[in-house]
C-alpha cells in the first residue's frame, strides 16, 4: 500500500510530463537540438498587459549539391509556441494539428521551395507563455540541416549573431552583485565562532542541570522564549517594512482596498491577487478598523506563531511520552527562515500555512482517537474548510484525509460501510459549508471552481511568464548555485530554488535586483545560514527514512496509520508543487513559501533526524561528536534568528 502511495503519483506526473505536449517540457536531443535566442536573464515580469506576441525568426543559409537531395525533402521540426516556415520565401505547408504552442513533432514538406544552389530557411515562432524555442532536422538532404549554433536568430526586432542551446539552468548576473555566503563566514567568523563555543559549553554543562527539571522547564521556557523573540522580530524589524514590500504585496493590498473600501468581494480578474480566497483579506480588514493601517500586519506575524504552536502541538499529539520532539519541532518552526520572513510580508500565505498547520494537527487527533469521534470529526472539518477560505494548497490534502479516516472507519475500528460513509459525507458536508460558497461562486462566473492567475486570467492582456518559461531534465537534477550566489538562484535549479527560499529570503522579497533589497534584515548572517543549513537538510532526510520506518513498523496502528496521513500529506503537495513547477515553469514557482503549510511535519521529520543521530553517537560513546553536532545546532538557530532580528 505504501509503495502504491509513493510510486503510482509519481509515475503519473513523469507519465504526464513526457507524453503530454502541452507540458513546456523539453529534453535534449542530438538529432535536432533545441535552441533559444540569446536574451538576458531576468526576473522582470514577461507579456502581462500586452497583446502583441514577441515573435522569434531563426535565420539558416544551407547549400545543396547537385544529387544532394532526394526527390521528398522534408523537415522534422518542433518548437514551443506557433510556427511559420519560410524557404526562399516560400511559405511551407503546416500540417493541421500545428496550430497553437505544441512540442509535437511535426513533418513539414519543401516541395518545390527547395532549390539547387543557396537556400535560406526561416523559421518564426511566436509563444504567450514563454520564449519561442525550436528543435528542427533535415531528412533527404546529403548534409542534413539541425538546429543549432550557426542558425542567426532576432527576437522582437533585435538581431543576435546566433542562437544558443535552449538552457533554463542560466544563472541571472545580478545574483553575483551581493555578498556569497563565503565573503559572510569570512566577515563573521568571530561570532560564528563564538555561537559554536557557547553551545558546545552548553552541551556539556547544562544537560546535568536541566535533567532534574525536564521537561517542565523546557517547555516553559519554549512558551516563553520563543513569543519574546518573535516580538522582538517584529516590533524591531518586519513591522518597519513597508506595506508594499512583499511578495505581491501591493496586489494583495488591492484586494484588501476593494474590501474594505468598496464593501464587497473583488472578482477573480480583476487584479493579480483577487482571486484568493477572502478569509486572510477578512481578517485584515478587521484589524485595520480597530488598528490601523500597519494592524493588517499583525495578520501574519500572529499566523506565523500559529504554525510554530501547530509544529509543537503536532508532535506533543504524536509523542506525549517524548517531549523533547515536541520541543525540537517547535523549535524548527521558531528558527525556520521561510516561517519568519512570510511572518513579516503582508499576504494570505502565512494565515494559510497556520490553518492547514491546524487542519493537519486536527486530522491527526481524529486519526488517534478511540473509534468514530465525531466532535473531533467537526473540528477537523471546520478547520479543513477554513484553511480553504485562505488559500487552496490545503485542497490537496483533503482527499488525503478523507482516505485515511475511511481506512481508520472500516480496517482499524470495523466499522461498517455505511455508517463509515456517514461520516466521511458528514466531514464533506461541514467542509463544503465552510468553504463551499467561495468556490460555488468561482465556478458560477468563470466555469471552474478554482481559478488562478497561473500565467493567465480571464480578459485581454492579461497572459504573462517569467523565465524560463521552459524546462529540461537539468533543472531538476542540479543543485548548488544557492551555497554560491544563493539570491535568485532559484534561476539555477529547482532544489536550488526551494533551498534559497527555505533557509533564507532567497527571492528578496519579490524584488528583481539583490542590490535592492530592503534593509531590515541581516543578510550577512542570512547568507551564513546558507551553509549551515546543510546539515540541517541532512537530518531532514534522516528524519524522512526514520519516519518511514515508524509506518511501516510494528506500533500502534493509530500512529502508524496518521503518521502515514502527514507523509501522504506531504507527497500529495510536494508533487502537485512539482507538477504546477512543469505547468508553469517559471523560475519563482519553485518557491518555498508555498509548502509552508507542511512547517508541522518537516517540524516532526527534523526531530526524528536529529533524535536518530544523536542516538546513534550516544550509543557509541561519541560524545565529542555530540557536542560538534550540539555546537552546529546552537549556533545555527541563533544564525537564523540574528539574520531576521540583529
Amino acid at each position: 500500500m505504501a509503495a502504491a502511495i509513493l510510486v503510482l503519483p509519481l509515475a503519473l506526473v513523469l507519465l504526464r510530463c513526457s507524453l503530454s505536449s502541452s507540458v513546456p517540457f523539453i529534453s535534449p536531443s542530438d538529432k535536432a537540438p533545441w535552441v533559444m535566442a540569446p536574451i538576458p536573464v531576468t526576473a522582470v515580469l514577461q507579456q502581462w498587459g500586452q497583446t502583441e506576441v514577441a515573435r522569434t525568426r531563426y535565420l539558416n543559409t544551407f547549400q545543396v549539391a547537385e544529387g544532394g537531395a532526394s526527390s521528398d525533402v522534408t523537415f522534422k521540426v518542433r518548437s514551443l509556441g506557433s510556427l511559420a516556415i519560410r524557404l526562399n520565401g516560400h511559405e511551407l505547408i503546416l500540417p493541421p494539428e500545428s496550430v497553437g504552442p505544441d512540442s509535437r513533432e511535426r513533418t513539414v514538406h519543401t516541395g518545390s521551395a527547395l532549390q539547387l544552389g543557396e537556400n535560406q530557411l526561416v523559421v518564426e515562432v511566436a509563444n504567450r507563455r514563454g520564449p519561442g524555442l525550436l528543435a528542427l532536422r533535415s531528412l533527404g538532404l546529403a548534409d542534413p540541416v539541425t538546429s543549432g549554433g550557426d542558425w542567426s536568430v532576432e527576437h522582437d526586432g533585435t538581431l543576435y549573431a546566433a542562437a544558443i542551446p535552449a538552457d533554463d539552468t542560466r544563472v541571472n548576473p545580478l545574483s553575483m552583485a551581493v555578498e556569497t555566503p563565503a565573503d559572510a563566514v569570512a566577515n563573521n567568523w568571530q561570532v560564528l565562532l563564538g555561537l559554536f563555543a557557547a553551545s558546545v559549553w552548553a552541551f556539556y554543562l547544562l544537560p546535568h542541570w536541566i535533567e532534574r527539571r525536564m521537561p517542565r522547564l523546557l517547555t516553559v521556557g519554549f512558551f516563553v522564549g520563543t513569543p519574546a523573540v518573535w516580538l522582538w522580530i517584529y516590533l524591531a524589524r518586519s513591522s518597519r517594512i513597508p506595506l508594499s514590500v512583499g511578495f505581491d504585496a501591493r496586489h494583495h493590498l488591492q484586494y484588501l482596498r476593494i474590501l474594505v473600501d468598496e464593501g464587497r468581494l473583488p472578482q477573480a480578474a480583476e487584479g493579480w491577487s483577487t482571486y484568493h480566497p477572502p478569509l486572510a483579506y477578512a481578517l485584515a480588514a478587521l484589524f485595520e478598523t480597530v488598528g490601523g493601517e500597519n494592524a493588517v500586519k499583525l495578520v501574519p506575524f500572529l499566523s506565523g506563531l500559529g504554525v510554530v504552536a501547530a509544529a509543537w502541538c503536532l508532535v506533543r499529539r504524536l509523542f506525549p511520552k517524548e517531549p523533547v520532539y515536541a520541543l525540537l519541532a517547535g523549535l524548527f518552526a521558531a528558527v525556520l527562515p521561510v516561517n519568519i520572513y512570510s511572518a513579516a510580508y503582508f499576504s494570505n500565505e502565512a494565515l494559510h500555512a497556520a490553518l492547514a498547520g491546524a487542519a493537519l494537527l486536527a486530522a491527526v487527533d481524529l486519526l488517534l482517537a478511540d473509534g468514530l469521534a465525531w466532535r473531533k470529526l467537526v473540528i477537523a472539518a471546520v478547520v479543513f474548510g477554513l484553511a480553504a477560505l485562505s488559500k487552496f494548497t490545503v485542497l490537496v490534502t483533503v482527499p488525503v484525509a478523507l482516505f485515511f479516516l475511511a481506512w481508520k472507519l472500516v480496517f482499524v475500528e470495523r466499522i461498517a460501510i455505511g455508517r463509515t460513509a456517514g461520516a466521511l459525507g458528514a466531514f464533506t458536508g461541514i467542509f463544503l459549508a465552510v468553504a463551499g460558497w467561495f468556490y460555488l461562486r468561482s465556478w458560477l462566473e468563470y466555469g471552474v471552481p478554482v481559478i488562478g492567475n497561473w500565467g493567465e486570467l480571464p480578459g485581454e492582456g492579461q497572459v504573462w511568464w517569467q523565465q524560463p518559461g521552459f524546462h529540461t531534465p537539468a533543472y531538476f537534477l542540479g543543485f548548488g548555485e544557492a551555497l554560491v550566489h544563493p539570491y535568485l538562484s532559484g534561476f539555477h535549479s529547482f532544489w536550488d530554488s526551494v533551498y534559497s527560499t527555505f533557509w533564507g529570503d532567497g527571492f528578496i522579497a519579490g524584488r528583481v535586483d539583490p542590490t535592492q533589497r530592503h534593509e531590515l534584515w541581516s543578510y550577512g548572517f542570512m547568507s551564513v545560514g546558507y551553509w549551515l543549513a546543510v546539515p540541517a537538510t541532512v537530518l531532514l532526510l534522516f528524519g524522512a527514512v526514520r519516519l518511514g520506518a515508524q509506518i511501516l513498523g510494528d506500533g500502534p496502528p493509530r500512529q502508524r496509520l496518521a503518521l502515514g496521513f502527514l507523509a501522504t500529506s506531504c507527497w500529495a503537495v510536494m508533487l502537485a508543487f512539482a507538477t504546477l513547477t512543469l505547468d508553469l515553469p517559471f523560475f519563482t514557482q519553485a518557491k518555498a513559501t508555498y509548502l509552508l503549510m507542511l512547517a508541522g511535519p518537516l517540524s516532526l521529520i527534523f526531530a526524528l533526524g536529529l533524535g536518530q543521530a544523536d542516538a546513534w553517537l550516544d550509543v557509541r560513546g561519541w560524545t565529542p561528536a555530540r557536542a560538534l553536532l550540539y555546537g552546529w545546532l546552537g549556533s545555527f538557530a541563533i544564525t537564523l534568528l540574528l539574520s531576521y532580528a540583529a
